[in-house]
């Protein structure tokens, strides 16, 4: 008897233990969702408050995000200025890999982006898409951003897990800016993606012929083949692009 009321005593310490730990977790979770909530609503004062209390300015919610991503998602510099003066992670990444740059990045947020830069953000983390900062730039069309990355040291090689380079997004966008601001930073006009497209199929597929001209008169090759088997001329002859179908015709290879 006195051996079970032993086992007894230990295992209800044990589980007070445990409560109390879950508990404490939990009110933890619970003020951090507290901070987070108040970043999302750029209460500058809410979160001054939080933090001198002695919360954590890198706390996080469940889905990985702090304080300073949900500043930088809803584009308030003062908080983002806040957050990191008072130590913010900067490469600090959410559940999906996505860092603060890459969220400035995408929204065309420049003054963030020349922030988060200024005190050593690293360009050049992927998210779990094989994204970077200067593609998502490319995607949005963020031609401002793309030079600030690109001067920052931004890989202009780099890949995503499907192999789509820089290039390949501004290309597809048809958007001839970038795509020339990527050809004079040394972008390779000819690299394939895992599906055998270059940048050139790519726009021929979309119909950017403004994109497909700059690509041919910056040496883009007609050759190569994607997993489909065809070309350029062969996806521009398939969708009757007929001005696309003119200039590769009319191409002349470099010399």
């Amino acid at each position: 008897m006195t051996r079970f009321l032993t086992v007894l005593s230990v295992s209800m310490t044990i589980l007070v233990y445990l409560g109390g730990h879950f508990a404490q977790s939990l009110l933890a979770q619970n003020v951090s969702e507290e901070l987070i909530r108040a970043a999302e609503m750029g209460d500058i004062g809410e979160v001054r408050t939080l933090l001198k209390r002695g919360l954590p300015v890198d706390a996080v919610n469940e889905d990985g995000w702090t304080a300073l991503m949900k500043a930088v998602y809803e584009g308030y510099e003062d908080l983002v200025q806040l957050l990191i003066a008072q130590g913010a992670d900067v490469d600090k990444s959410e559940n999906a890999g996505w860092t603060s740059l890459m969220m400035a990045s995408q929204f065309g947020y420049t003054d963030i982006v020349r922030k988060l830069i200024a005190v050593g953000a690293e360009v050049n983390i992927k998210n779990k898409s094989g994204t970077t900062a200067l593609m998502l730039a490319a995607i949005n069309t963020q031609d401002m951003i793309m030079q600030d990355l690109l001067d920052a040291g931004a890989d202009i090689r780099a890949v995503d897990n499907e192999g789509n380079t820089t290039l390949m997004f501004a290309a597809v966008n048809g958007y001839p800016l970038a795509v020339q601001m990527l050809m004079d930073s040394g972008a390779d006009i000819n690299s394939r993606d895992k599906k055998g497209n270059t940048a050139l199929i790519l726009a021929t597929k979309q119909g950017k012929t403004e994109v497909v001209n700059l690509l041919l008169q910056n040496c883009a090759l007609l050759s190569p083949i994607d997993n489909q088997g065809k070309n350029a001329f062969a996806w521009a002859k398939e969708k009757n692009y007929a001005d696309i179908l003119k200039l590769l015709g009319q191409n002349k290879p470099c010399q």
